[in-house]
């Protein structure tokens, strides 16, 4: 059984981002990336980053979700942040958003993106999980969550 758990880890997990907007909220999970040895660059792939939210920025029930595919990684991960008070997700009249969940997706990974994303889909349709997700004070606890959500 596959679980969105097996696409994170607990140092990939911000219960409560130091960002407030958009850029240095990316700029912050991208580091966390980078820490854990999933990319490379984490200036580069913030960039990246940047580029494909200015083209199709992805803001669900308050949950942004932006992605990049360039860069040099190959395994399909992400890092999820969560905003101690909502942001705006871009320009001021921008969605606002309460989470972020940053993917990095390399081009070997593209089939298997989809079914991640169906899994988060999952987890913002149950109000009880999501709740849990956004009540977490430790990464360890957002994982435990994370490894509830089958994918």
């Amino acid at each position: 059984m596959t679980t969105l758990a097996q696409y994170t880890e607990a140092g990939l997990l911000v219960p409560q981002l130091t960002g407030d907007h958009r850029e240095s909220v990316v700029a912050e999970l991208c580091q966390r990336l980078k820490q854990v040895g999933r990319i490379d660059d984490a200036e580069a792939f913030g960039r990246a980053v940047m580029e494909h939210e200015e083209l199709a920025p992805a803001v669900f029930d308050g949950v942004a979700f932006p992605l990049a595919h360039k860069g040099a990684f190959q395994e399909l991960s992400f890092a999820v942040g969560l905003a101690p008070q909502p942001i705006h997700w871009g320009a001021p009249h921008a969605p606002m958003v309460h989470s972020i969940v940053l993917f990095a997706v390399p081009f070997v990974e593209e089939k298997r993106y989809p079914l991640v994303v169906l899994a988060f889909s999952k987890l913002l349709k149950d109000r009880k999980s999501l709740a849990a997700l956004r009540a977490c004070v430790r990464p360890e606890d957002m994982l435990e969550i994370f490894g509830q959500i089958r994918c």
